[in-house]
């Protein structure tokens, strides 16, 4: 009796931890998610069980009536990772690793410029990721948390989430602490809970007993002006209680809204390699320098005017064009996406050349139209072999001399086996960065 007394207990006991434990998952997905914590117009993509992820092919679409000029930032779960950002509408990111990722973390952070008053809202995350042999990962659905629009006021006032988001974000009230309530203010009647559909008589009866008794006729006479203006009868005509509204003076028309401003039409833009494939001049250093410098203005900078490629060195165009209202998108040849943004002079887009090029450019798409940026980029390759000195002129000159043959040709800087005018341009592009005729 005793030993089946105690095994029904150990039974028991057992159900009831059972019971009591939390529902695990077999296994979890990797699930993306966008919020914006500050409502700053500021959203974070965030990964959660992204053990195994090695590639990530992202979409993010926005709202253009609330946000404008998302500006892409690499969080530190994907940093040493390859990434390139299309900051359009959808935003593209495109982030590689040779390793895949571990636990949960930021991605992304994504700052927008509001458009108005509302803090925003996303209204897309679509996506593909994959593991280091370049299998899909499947994934849960991506979910995205919008902030409410927050009504600004000096007396306060209730927050409502934008259309279609209701119930997606919290409900604040704008001057009041976290968790409290205020009355609601309407045709500055106070409305205070438990008086809904108090009688006249209740309610002149507390008013009577809250002042003094030779105010009461005053306060009888407010509330039957109040009341006759519910009602809808003329209230009685009184000059110090009711004095005449004064006249309204004439609202002037608005003004026609501003034209927008014309975009900057697209136009040809020859590289400095371009002009030394096409130079049959003599070839002097003073020539070839020439050849760096740009004739006329030009709707674009480059920041330095010659960038030598070792893979780590970066490069910003400063474009001064007019785009039109939407955001330009951009995409990166012989080079990689760093960061963008847009100031006074205009778009800055900072972008780093790939190790040894020769070529790289930069293509703005906008309103339809399509700009290509040349960069002037070229190895980084010794100009007096095996000498520890500055170059001189005269090894530019001696260079341009000692040309070999077409089997055995002298100074293949680029290593194609042959001497030509590419060559001629690395050296001069290393020729002006080492003799400090423009930054490094």
């Amino acid at each position: 009796m005793i030993r089946q007394t105690r095994c029904r207990w150990y039974w028991l006991h057992l159900f009831l931890v059972l019971l009591v434990l939390p529902a695990l998952p077999a296994f979890a997905l990797p699930t993306l998610t966008v919020s914006s914590p500050a409502s700053d117009g500021v959203f974070v993509l965030r990964g959660e069980q992204m053990d195994g992820v090695a590639g990530l092919d992202l979409s993010i679409g926005y709202d253009s009536a609330t946000l404008a000029n998302p500006r892409v930032t690499m969080g530190k779960m994907v940093q040493g990772m390859m990434n390139a950002a299309n900051p359009g509408n959808p935003i593209r990111l495109a982030i590689v690793g040779t390793s895949g990722l571990r636990g949960s973390g930021i991605i992304a952070s994504i700052a927008f410029d509001r458009t108005g008053s509302s803090p925003g809202v996303v209204t897309l995350v679509t996506g593909t990721l994959i593991d280091t042999t370049g299998k899909k990962v499947a994934m849960a659905q991506p979910l995205i948390v919008n902030p409410s629009a927050v009504v600004a006021a000096d007396d306060g006032g209730t927050a409502t989430a934008p259309a279609g988001q209701e119930g997606k974000g919290e409900t604040v009230t704008a001057g009041a602490s976290p968790g409290m309530t205020r009355p609601l203010m309407v045709g500055g009647t106070l409305t205070m809970p438990g008086q809904e559909g108090t009688p006249d008589k209740e309610i002149a009866a507390t008013a009577e007993a809250q002042v003094p008794a030779e105010g009461v006729p005053l306060v009888k006479k407010r509330l039957r002006t109040k009341k006759a203006q519910l009602e809808g009868e003329e209230p009685p005509l009184d000059r110090e209680e009711n004095p005449p509204p004064p006249e309204r003076e004439a609202t002037p028309a608005p003004e026609a809204p501003a034209p927008p401003p014309k975009v900057t039409p697209p136009a040809p833009i020859t590289s400095v390699l371009d002009r030394f494939k096409s130079f049959h001049g003599e070839r002097t250093p003073a020539n070839l320098v020439a050849l760096f410098r740009q004739d006329a203005p030009v709707s674009y900078q480059q920041i330095p005017p010659v960038a030598l490629a070792d893979g780590k060195a970066t490069v910003t165009l400063v474009i001064a064009m007019t785009t039109g209202e939407a955001t330009p998108s951009f995409t990166f040849s012989g080079c990689t996406y760093v960061s963008h943004r847009r100031t006074e002079a205009g778009w800055e887009i900072q972008a780093r050349p790939k190790r040894d090029a020769v070529k790289a450019d930069v293509t703005m798409l906008y309103s339809g139209l399509r700009q290509e940026f040349p960069l002037t980029v070229a190895p980084r390759v010794a100009l007096v072999p095996g000498k520890v000195r500055p170059v001189k002129e005269s090894d530019f000159e001696r260079f341009l001399r000692e040309r070999g043959t077409a089997s055995r040709p002298r100074y293949d800087l680029n290593k194609d086996g042959r001497r030509d005018y590419v060559d001629d341009y690395i050296y001069a592009a290393n020729y002006l960065v080492r003799t400090g005729q423009v930054a490094p």
